[in-house]
């Protein structure tokens, strides 16, 4: 702190640097319980969701500070009850190829291969070691991994026809396209991106992986706790994969978060991006990392 005056008392007063210091750390690690508008610490989000069925960590992808923050979520919860039985889906590993998966996890925790190897395994290359320590902790704690996603080639004739254009057996039962609000949003997403036709047929497909997700995150786990990775588009507003988890089993204790990059946002962004006039809240708690930008 020293060293510091000495180089910022000749253009501002002390007060003034305490209080830029104070705001440079105000959102970085910032938690807070959005329906009871409260800021929690690490400890007190854990107790807090300690006992949901589902905890769902939406993300920004391949984000280092965020994958970071979403393993200590994780480990926080584990350590808030005696032992218990874990999954850790991940929208990255696809349902299809779940025996690969499961045994390139079983080489990883016995040792004969690295992080870096299950990642390069399970996703063609390196690039997304941002997620080691999710896949760390997941070893650590002694939990399982789980692909809930659909392949590429799967979705693509949705992408390009429509949910007609589906195979079959790709749809999972009783599957429901999202609802109005979803698609308003997506919609908005999307302008200037594509045609409206096409913006169709890729909600088709989103709405198609949300299912999917659902779908095999309940059938292919019984373990009592379920974390799932996933981007956040799956899941704000309570939209998209929660939505059609709380449909398929309405008796679901589930935990929504939402882990935002600060940088990508102006505080006054930040200061209002918990609630929205028309779609609600944005998640049940909302995890920040980083500073916003001046």
């Amino acid at each position: 702190m020293n060293s510091i005056l000495k180089i910022c008392l000749p253009m501002i007063t002390l007060s003034l640097l305490l209080s830029s210091c104070a705001h440079a750390l105000i959102w970085d690690g910032k938690i807070i319980d959005v329906k009871n508008n409260q800021s929690l610490s690490l400890p007190e989000l854990a107790q807090k969701i300690s006992n949901s069925d589902q905890v769902i960590l939406g993300e920004k992808h391949n984000t280092p500070s965020i994958q970071l923050a979403q393993a200590s979520v994780m480990e926080a919860v584990l350590d808030q009850s005696p032992p218990k039985d874990f999954t850790t889906a991940w929208e990255f590993l696809n349902y299809t190829t779940q025996e690969q998966t499961k045994d390139a996890f079983e080489q990883f925790t016995s040792g004969k291969i690295s992080v870096a190897d299950f990642l390069t395994m399970t996703q063609g290359n390196s690039k997304y070691m941002s997620y080691a320590p999710i896949i760390e902790l997941t070893k650590k704690r002694g939990g399982k991994i789980l692909g809930v996603n659909l392949p590429r080639k799967d979705k693509d004739p949705v992408v390009a026809g429509g949910i007609q254009s589906a195979n079959p057996g790709t749809i999972p039962p009783a599957f429901e396209m999202g609802g109005k609000n979803y698609f308003e949003r997506f919609t908005a997403a999307m302008e200037g991106h594509a045609t409206p036709e096409q913006i169709q047929n890729y909600f088709a497909a989103q709405c198609l992986t949300d299912d999917v997700m659902a779908f095999h995150l309940l059938k292919d786990s019984n373990s009592p706790l379920k974390f799932l990775v996933v981007g956040s588009f799956h899941s704000e507003y309570d939209d998209g994969t929660v939505a059609r988890l709380l449909k398929r089993a309405p008796e679901l204790k589930i935990a929504n978060l939402r882990f935002i990059d600060a940088s990508d946002y102006s505080e006054s962004e930040l200061k209002s991006i918990a609630t929205d006039p028309k779609y609600g809240d944005l998640a049940d708690y909302i995890y920040f990392v980083n500073e916003p930008n001046p």
